[in-house]
């Protein structure tokens, strides 16, 4: 089993870490100097004591509490050097307690309150109120008077008493004067003493201050390069901080303001588990304590991005924690992922379509026979027919409408019978075969014929003359299925809004380097939500089943490949419209059957 590491406080950038701390061993030091201090000033009261100055004070007591003072803190000092004894704010003023505890026995055994030695314990107290703070000082307040109780009770009780104040005469003044000096001196050593640690304080509390505004103008510069956005939320939802990044992806939200997601659209949801969560994981992280991530769309620099949001609870109460939020761009990552897919979808689809092309080619065959067929019985029945002319005017009606599908059955099995065989090849389905002089008139009605042949009812379509007298360079059949793919989805769309309008147009416009060709319709126009995939392969708004999201796709490569470019928008007037660029041509000297 592995052991987790030590905690280790991370060093500052700039500077020394180190501050003057409360109750370190140099405070400790400092409180043993002036115990040692003190037990020489006992040792001088016992000397004028044993000398006969003072008779009744219990000199052999005085030199016992100087014996284990001077004692104990020569044991303390080596402990400390050896860093065996704790520091800290217990330790010091528990060092502070036991000198009061010692000065009351010295004067226990010096005569009592009657001592003016008495006023020492004020010293004790604001010592310990240095070293402890408001509480400690009124822990030694009440000790003080205590211990100063307790002497005044020895007074009036003789068997309590170790020693009398009777001072020789001259010698009580002298004792009050000395009392005075050392209290005041002593005192004004403390406060000194005080005010030197609160003065260097506020300097490393300034230096610090110094130091933290640097490290954080670093940091925050260093954030500001990231091409991560980053953010923190405070407890009641406001935004506290962000970086650079995270302003762009968000500009309407200013710090102080209630924090609102950048996307407006709906995104993906995870939580940490990696199983998909209903509520927002910013929303989740501030209520519950929880990380999450999501993913959601962007318009950043005119373009469409994709980013995940990782949510991550920081340091605090459940309920009471700020959040962070980290944003980074998944956009190449999605792409990848989507390019596989669509690898894997367009491998697959390919073989589907070897296997749909060998089966196709048997019917295929049979149908163009029997068209070839049809068309041969037509002729001989328009012969036989000639001999009356009112049946001869019927059947030359008929005859030419069944004339003109058969050759459209034809025509069209010709073509597919292209594709299968290329399919079966191997090929290549977008390389065209380009030709001068292609009439786009004729390319638009042979489309019109396909796509209205099998409505009953649907809009109509109005085709502006100048269309006919525009001739391109491109492959005739790739083109037809270029405006095949556009004219369907018109009616499509139209057919699937009854409200709308009922007719679509084809007009163009042209040059000597290219033409312009528009079909417009009068349906819902463009979905926003899908305008920038709309050339993608399988991108498509209709229901399961209805398409397959191949259509603009392929329209858009053949287009490609004859050197043109295909584009779909929505219009101000409503409908959509598609465009159609080509490649300019001359038309041909003499008329060419392109189709029949």
């Amino acid at each position: 089993m592995s052991q987790r590491a030590p905690d280790r406080a991370s060093s500052p950038l700039f500077g020394e870490p180190h501050a003057p701390g409360d109750f370190t061993t140099e405070r400790l030091r400092w409180l043993i100097d002036l115990r040692f201090l003190a037990m020489l000033g006992v040792l001088i009261a016992a000397a004028f004591a044993f000398a006969g100055k003072y008779p009744g004070i219990n000199w052999p007591v005085m030199l016992g509490v100087v014996v284990l003072g001077s004692s104990y803190n020569a044991v303390l000092r080596r402990r400390l050097q050896r860093r065996s004894v704790r520091a800290g704010t217990v330790a010091a003023v528990s060092q502070a307690l036991i000198d009061m505890l010692m000065l009351t026995i010295v004067l226990w055994s010096a005569g009592g309150i009657d001592n003016p030695f008495m006023g020492f314990y004020i010293f004790h107290v604001a010592l310990i109120a240095i070293l402890g703070g408001p509480r400690a000082t009124f822990v030694a307040a009440a000790a003080a008077f205590a211990m100063a109780g307790f002497l005044g009770l020895t007074s009036f009780v003789p068997a309590l008493q170790l020693g009398v104040w009777t001072p020789l005469p001259g010698w009580d003044t002298f004792a009050h004067v000395a009392a005075f000096v050392v209290t005041l001196a002593a005192a004004s050593y403390v406060v000194s003493h005080a005010a030197g640690e609160v003065r260097d304080r506020e300097e490393a509390l300034k230096a610090a201050r110094d130091r933290a505004a640097l490290e954080y103008q670093v940091m925050s510069n260093t954030l500001d390069e990231l091409a991560a956005g980053l953010e923190v939320v405070d407890p009641d939802g406001s935004l506290a901080w962000r970086n650079r990044r995270a302003e762009e992806l968000n500009a309407d939200l200013a710090v102080g303001g209630p924090w609102t997601c950048p996307s407006s659209r709906a995104c993906e949801r995870v939580n940490d588990t990696g199983e998909e969560a209903h509520e927002c994981p910013v929303v989740r992280a501030l209520d519950a304590g929880e990380s999450g991530r999501c993913r959601f769309s962007l318009s950043v620099d005119r373009g469409e991005r994709a980013f995940e949001m990782m949510t991550f609870p920081l340091a605090g109460r459940a309920g009471h924690q700020r959040v962070m939020n980290l944003y980074v761009d998944r956009s190449a990552a999605m792409v990848q992922e989507r390019q596989l897919l669509l690898a894997e979808r367009l491998a697959s689809l390919g073989r589907i379509a070897q296997g749909v092309a060998h089966e196709l080619n048997t019917p295929l065959a049979t149908i163009r026979t029997l068209a070839t067929d049809m068309r041969d019985a037509i002729g001989v029945y328009r012969s036989a027919a000639a001999e009356s002319d009112e049946r001869a005017r019927l059947a030359n009606e008929v005859t030419a409408d069944v004339e003109e599908s058969a050759a459209l059955i034809r025509s069209e099995t010709k073509r597919l019978a292209k594709i299968t065989h290329a399919l079966l090849a191997g090929g290549d389905l977008v390389r065209p075969k380009l030709e001068q002089g292609v009439s786009m008139g004729a390319v638009v009605e042979r489309a019109r014929a396909l796509v209205w042949a099998g409505l009953r009812e649907g809009p109509t379509l109005e085709v502006h003359p100048g269309v006919y007298a525009l001739h391109v360079a491109a492959d005739a059949d790739r083109l037809m299925q270029v405006l095949v793919n556009a004219l369907q989805n018109a009616v499509d769309a139209m057919r699937a809004h009854p409200g709308s309008g009922r007719t679509i147009r084809v007009h163009g416009h042209g040059d000597a380097r290219e033409v312009h060709l528009y079909v417009d319709d009068e349906g819902p126009g463009v979905d926003a939500a899908i305008i920038e995939r709309l050339f993608e392969p399988f991108a498509t708004t209709k229901p399961p089943g209805e398409g397959t999201g191949l259509g603009l796709y392929t329209s858009y490569m053949l287009v490609q490949a004859m050197d043109g470019d295909l584009s779909l928008e929505s219009r101000p007037e409503g409908g959509a419209r598609a465009t159609l660029r080509l490649p300019a041509a001359d038309p041909p000297e003499t008329a060419v059957t392109t189709y029949f």
